[in-house]
């Protein structure tokens, strides 16, 4: 017998059945978003936990190691860079002439960038897994392919590290799509605009072209898209 799927009526209160971004206009949209945002403030520290996995059965030469600290150090940086500025942006708009204040602000952007730019990599990256089991598992499933779409604060090395670690757990070759972290304060910044206002950020674009190729391809029978923290939020605009 088929499997049957039930589908609520859709005859009610539009507020009820429509998405999110119907129900409200993008700029109080942003509101509540910045509101539940403040409310989570105590938890953002939980991000960084555990600092050591268990049962982490990745392994990892030294240069990863070291790249790892290194995008870790960098990101500990840009958020100390960020603090002082957001603590700096009212004082400086309103005492700043405007062409000043732009000046200073692209200055902004521009250092932030040039920080961040060592932890940045390819776009897309594929799993470099050689474990004998999980290249058995793949081979036996050439009709699947599996997409991995980072969180805040990933440079590439920690999409690499994810990436290998999925590969492993499932037992697939997973591709991985960058989303790039120009520090903790950018990319929660970011998060509340793609949420808001369907700001369509090169990652989501990039995503949208690696899924359309792969559910077009008619020799691929299954698609598994996976994305963490803010990836979700790129996977729900794909």
């Amino acid at each position: 017998m088929a499997n049957i799927k039930f589908i609520p009526p859709q005859m009610g209160p539009i507020t009820e059945y429509s998405v999110r971004a119907l129900r409200s206009g993008p700029i109080w949209l942003l509101i509540k978003d910045a509101g539940v945002l403040m409310t989570a403030l105590p938890y953002l520290p939980m991000i960084f936990l555990p600092m050591k996995k268990k049962n982490d059965n990745t392994k990892q030469s030294g240069s990863l190691r070291l790249r790892s600290f290194r995008d870790t150090t960098i990101q500990a940086i840009l958020l100390i860079l960020e603090l002082i500025l957001s603590i700096l942006f009212l004082p400086a708009l309103v005492s700043f002439p405007g062409i000043l204040f732009i000046g200073v602000a692209l200055l902004s952007i521009l250092i932030i960038r040039l920080i961040a730019w060592p932890t940045q990599g390819p776009r897309i990256v594929e799993s470099k897994v050689d474990d004998k089991e999980t290249l058995r598992l793949s081979q036996q499933h050439p009709s699947e392919r599996w997409v991995f779409i980072n969180g805040i604060c990933t440079g590439s090395t920690g999409l690499q590290q994810n990436i290998d670690r999925l590969s492993l757990l499932f037992g697939r070759k997973v591709l991985g799509i960058h989303n790039e972290s120009y520090g903790f304060l950018s990319d929660l910044l970011e998060c509340l605009l793609q949420r808001c206002m369907s700001y369509n950020t090169m990652d989501v674009r990039i995503a949208c072209e690696v899924v359309r190729d792969r559910l077009v391809d008619p020799e691929v029978k299954k698609v598994v898209l996976i994305g963490h923290s803010q990836g979700g939020i790129i996977v729900s605009m794909v």
